[in-house]
């Protein structure tokens, strides 16, 4: 007599045998990887951040003669208002046309993929014993209208899945909609997010430890706000951030690109 899980095995490999699955990135090649549902070359040209990085603000640091440094020189100067910031990936080759098609073109196949991303890292980097809650950082409502959906949530709800770290999509709100960071020069970023965000359920939030999950960090500012909207109108215990990718001057990229913004 067969299990369930062994019916659904023979299912998936005849399914694969007569629709061989396709990357789910580049569209072109079958995927080889059951985690990721992507193809080796793409699998391989995912850029995971390494350490070393700041503890802090989650930040590469220089690999050359800083392997006893903790934290960077603006952490030591300004701790951030999150315990602990971590990134899964670099932002740029097919991880960053994925999440362009995800996020603007409603390709929400590549959600599967991206979440399972984020769940390695929060692998990587947290035990699930150490938070009680989990938030997405939230878009304006007139934004969620015209894209339907908030990309960052569906990350979170499959990590809140696969750690069993409960959910809540509606006790941080984005009251404000600003102007994306991007398009913005970077002494005018930290007042454009200002008050952009809100606690709307402090019950839910009071004395809890928030993991806040986020798609993209471009600037920071961002997760600044928003850990610190949950801690001082939330009052939460502590909240540390684990985004899907780093975009900022580590990758010699321009900043201005219109195209994409982490506070989208």
């Amino acid at each position: 007599m067969w299990s369930g899980s062994e019916i659904t095995e023979l299912k998936e490999s005849l399914l694969d045998l007569l629709f061989p699955p396709i990357c789910l990135f580049c569209r072109r090649d079958p995927w080889a990887d059951r985690n990721f549902f992507l193809c080796p070359s793409c699998l391989e040209s995912i850029r995971w951040i390494d350490p070393p990085f700041c503890h802090a603000c989650g930040l590469p640091l220089p690999a050359a003669g800083l392997e006893q440094a903790h934290y960077c020189g603006r952490c030591m100067a300004g701790p951030p208002p999150f315990s602990r910031a971590r990134y899964a990936v670099l932002y740029d080759g097919a991880v960053r046309d994925a999440l362009l098609r995800f996020k603007f073109a409603g390709d929400l196949r590549l959600g599967r993929t991206l979440a399972r991303i984020v769940i390695s890292a929060f692998h990587e980097h947290f035990q699930p014993d150490e938070h009680d809650l989990i938030v997405a950082v939230p878009v304006h409502r007139k934004r969620l209208l015209g894209r339907g959906f908030n990309q960052s949530l569906i990350l979170a709800a499959a990590l809140s899945r696969y750690s069993g770290i409960p959910l809540d999509r509606t006790a941080l709100r984005k009251v404000k909609d600003t102007t994306p960071q991007v398009m913005l020069p970077r002494n005018q970023r930290i007042d454009n997010l200002r008050g952009s965000f809100a606690v709307a359920r402090p019950d839910a939030i009071r004395g809890r430890r928030v993991l806040l999950i986020d798609d993209v960090r471009t600037t920071g500012s961002t997760l600044s706000e928003a850990s610190r909207t949950l801690i001082k109108k939330g009052h939460a215990a502590r909240v540390d951030v684990l985004t899907l990718a780093l975009r900022d001057q580590y990758l010699g990229r321009d900043s201005t690109e219109p195209e994409d913004s982490a506070s989208a």
